[in-house]
């Protein structure tokens, strides 16, 4: 078929969602990841193996889809999307597969597509529940319709919350099934949201209503900064802070990771912070002070760093990509969990 798919994300979702696409013989395939397969994630990424642990997911998966169907095309993209970069990124492909475990990719997916004018399946996995939908922002509900003020929730990835692998190939068996319907023009989950229990085997699906006030497709959207906001954070490089720590003038490095993950491995200069003490109280840092904050990914860091923004911190970066990229940019014999 010559239909043209996006998959953002090569994890647990886009490793399995990218092989059912390429078995099916779509045309031309656009893999989108960053960062390399570790030992932590193999017992839901079954594309890859022990072997492959500290290799790009983006390389080995475009490999493993040319074993799988060598008539295909598969472009390999590594780097983070974000929203200054994910329109040009996306806009050649007919279909989004959104396969990310992070609200900050998710928002920018959800604008770009509004924008383009795109169709795209949303997918996510926690633990042992599910949720799935087909969103066409540009004329019916959007992903901001659904949640309006998740941008303010703590939004761990899949590394740090944990899910259950079985429960991740059901997501992505459904997200690959819903994309082969859309471009076969059958019937979709297009204005509806499923919420999978895999613990109870309760499945509920819901219609989604377009919201009036929604933050980013509504009429008010343009005035709306909270949901631009959500993924316009202040980003600082593994290859920045090395420079900015080695200085005379370092900031202030906060690691808000758990306690056991602190004491296995850290980064040199750092201060164990608790998160929940943080968001709430500051944590006795003052609003003036220059803050770096880090988690294993990016996604609890950037949480905490909305919520201090709230609280009037103009100074407050998260390391991109988190201790795992620093551990592959700036300190390669760093331990890696």
């Amino acid at each position: 078929m010559s239909a043209k798919v996006a998959v953002i994300g090569a994890g647990g979702l886009g490793s399995l969602v990218l092989g059912y696409l390429a078995g099916a013989g779509v045309g031309e395939i656009g893999v989108f990841d960053s960062g390399a397969v570790e030992l932590s994630n193999l017992h839901r990424q079954l594309t890859y193996g022990t072997s492959d642990i500290g290799k790009l997911k983006t390389a080995l998966v475009r490999q493993r889809l040319l074993e799988i169907n060598g008539g295909i095309k598969v472009n390999a993209h590594e780097g983070l999307l974000t929203r200054e970069n994910i329109k040009a990124a996306i806009e050649r492909y007919d279909y989004i597969a959104d396969c990310t475990d992070n609200f900050i990719t998710r928002a920018a997916i959800n604008r770009a597509c509004l924008e383009l004018k795109k169709t795209y399946v949303h997918g996510a996995v926690y633990q042992f529940e599910g949720q799935l939908a087909v969103f066409e922002p540009h004329s019916g509900p959007c992903l901001g319709c659904l949640a309006p003020g998740a941008e303010n929730q703590e939004n761990q990835a899949c590394a740090e919350a944990g899910v259950m692998g079985p429960a991740a190939g059901a997501v992505a068996s459904m997200q690959a099934l819903e994309i082969l319907k859309l471009i076969l023009g059958l019937e979709t989950l297009k204005g509806k949201f499923a919420m999978l229990d895999f613990r109870l085997s309760d499945f509920n699906v819901i219609e989604l209503k377009k919201r009036p006030d929604c933050p980013a497709c509504g009429s008010k959207a343009q005035l709306e900064t909270r949901f631009a906001g959500a993924i316009s954070l202040a980003m600082i490089t593994p290859e920045e802070l090395k420079t900015r720590l080695d200085s005379g003038t370092p900031p202030r490095l906060l690691d808000l990771r758990y306690g056991w993950e602190h004491d296995l491995v850290h980064i040199p200069g750092d201060a164990w912070t608790d998160f929940e003490e943080l968001i709430k109280t500051g944590a006795g840092f003052g609003p003036e002070e220059e803050l770096v904050l880090y988690c294993k990914g990016q996604s609890k860091s950037a949480a905490a760093c909305r919520a201090l923004r709230k609280k009037g911190f103009r100074k407050v970066f998260v390391l991109k990509g988190g201790i795992d990229a620093w551990a592959e940019k700036a300190d390669k014999r760093m331990l890696r969990y």
